[in-house]
């Protein structure tokens, strides 16, 4: 009973993650058709909308248009590419106008169902549990037989001695390993789902007391995928029609400043878009009647590194925007460096950009790599951590590195990869859940521990006293559940620790590190 609740509470934290997923979706072609990624062919022109992932390597067929690489390679910037060059799998158009492309190979052959292709689950086996069960089960049965043996070659009395060998049976209790241990996971799996980390396979509890080193991806997991305004002072400061014509440029853009400015307006209260058609100029910005937004000096004569928002050449704003790092990155990081964990930064961004990162987090910066490839990050932790090592992820470049990784964890976000492949996931805006898993862990294990040693000194005491011939069958089954009630005592007061420790994994506000 004890095993089942467990199995259950954790395959209803994966139902519950994968009835939020989106499914597949589906690509068009010229034609107007709608396809399944799995039936695409080399040499196919398909329309790729605003916001859609480029499922093939393909060439663009169009003048200009605008993909991020987040996904693939870190890269937070958006990219521009021009007709006739190749765009990877898995890249994400940000443009407002649909875009064509001629596909260049089969899906099958694509680096994107490469990343996406689901793991092979392996079982890690807990041999001190196993070897107990066993020690237990031969013993109990072995000195069962030499008891009876022994009193009846003592007594030749029928009776006593098999009131002592039911005795033995009956007093001997399982409960530790039967229940004991499986309901201190679930106990844990509750903890950790009121801080909103949900543990996805239970062989994670077996794995997390090897881990030692903590590898984290940069963008999307330790920032934000948006970046953050630096100056909200410029937005609040427009004019209600301004705020509407700004608005209406940021509306149905993936790319991120769009997307940053989108969720300031919405903050602010406006939600009445100024009508007209928007027009776009790839690599410089977007248009609405005589209001601009995009790149300094595009339709202004100012030159800087702001977004600047214009009307009729005049500056009516100037956007910066910086990084945004997860809301309680650095204190989390510093937390578990305390703990005697290593922590470590694998990303496909800029290798600059990468150690900034790790300088303002004190992470070693022999330990902040950059500008790796996915399969160069595979092939870091399988040449230096693929036994000890928790890797946290969220996008398809990490999908090679989590086949590699010891345990496995993502955020979840709106458009996760990983999610399939995580031991655990965890909700909100910061990385807090991490430590709240290894902390809940420590306790469990203390817990198990505690429930290991008190049923052997009882299994010691009331098996010798029932060997002795001092315990009658009627005490014995009156002692048995009792020690199951104190048993169970034992890991709720024991696991209480785990339920104080309700953190709340936080969901409003950044740390802005420039």
């Amino acid at each position: 009973i004890g095993r089942w609740a467990q199995v259950v509470a954790v395959e209803r934290n994966r139902r519950r993650l994968l009835s939020q997923q989106p499914q597949t979706r589906k690509v068009q072609l010229e034609n107007g058709s709608l396809v399944s990624p799995e039936s695409l062919q080399p040499q196919q022109t398909l329309v790729v909308g605003s916001g859609q992932t480029l499922p093939v390597e393909s060439r663009l067929v169009d003048p200009e248009a605008v993909f991020s690489l987040a996904s693939i390679n870190g890269e937070a910037a958006p990219r521009i590419f021009r007709i006739g060059q190749r765009i990877p799998a898995g890249a994400v158009h940000t443009g407002r106008q649909a875009v064509r492309v001629l596909t260049l190979h089969r899906w099958e052959d694509s680096l994107l169902a490469r990343l996406l292709a689901p793991r092979t689950e392996t079982s890690v086996r807990h041999v001190l549990l196993e070897r107990v069960v066993r020690g237990y089960l031969i013993g109990i049965l072995g000195i069962a037989l030499l008891s009876g043996i022994g009193w009846w070659l003592a007594t030749h009395d029928a009776l006593k001695t098999g009131a002592v060998v039911t005795a033995v049976l009956v007093v001997s209790c399982p409960c530790a390993i039967a229940l004991a241990f499986p309901l201190a996971d679930e106990m844990a799996t509750v903890a950790l789902r009121r801080q909103g980390v949900f543990v996805r396979d239970a062989n994670l509890w077996t794995k997390l007391r090897f881990v030692r080193k903590l590898i984290f991806d940069k963008t999307g997991t330790l920032t934000l995928e948006t970046p953050m305004l630096r100056n909200p002072e410029a937005l609040s400061r427009l004019d209600p029609e301004s705020r509407a014509a700004l608005l209406a440029l940021v509306s149905d853009n993936a790319h991120p400043v769009s997307q940053c400015l989108l969720e300031q307006l919405f903050a602010t209260g406006t939600s009445n878009p100024l009508p007209g058609e928007v027009q776009e100029e790839i690599g410089c910005g977007v248009t609405l009647g005589p209001w601009s937004l995009g790149r300094a000096g595009w339709r202004d004569a100012t030159t800087s590194s702001a977004t600047v928002f214009a009307r009729d050449g005049e500056v009516l704003a100037r956007f910066e925007f910086v990084d945004a790092v997860r809301t309680d990155a650095v204190q989390e990081v510093a937390a578990l460096s305390r703990q005697g964990f290593t922590n470590y930064i694998l990303s496909g961004d800029d290798q600059g950009k990468v150690s900034h990162l790790a300088r303002q987090l004190g992470i070693d910066g022999r330990h902040a790599l950059g500008e790796l490839t996915p399969q160069a990050k595979a092939t870091w932790l399988d040449e230096n951590a693929k036994s000890d090592a928790l890797m946290l992820g969220d996008g398809a470049n990490d999908s090679l590195a989590f086949d590699q990784a010891l345990c496995r964890g993502t955020p979840v976000i709106h458009r996760g990869v990983l999610e399939r492949k995580a031991d655990f996931y965890y909700l909100g805006r910061g990385i807090g859940g991490v430590r709240a898993l290894l902390e809940v862990d420590a306790i469990r294990r203390r817990a198990q521990l505690r429930i290991l040693l008190f049923s052997i000194a009882y299994n010691l005491l009331a098996v010798g006293l029932a060997v002795g011939g001092q315990v009658n069958p009627l005490v014995a089954a009156i002692l048995m559940p009792v020690n199951s009630l104190l048993t169970l005592a034992i890991v709720s007061g024991s696991m209480r620790a785990a339920a104080k420790t309700s953190r709340r994994v936080p969901t409003r506000g950044d740390t802005i590190l420039e």
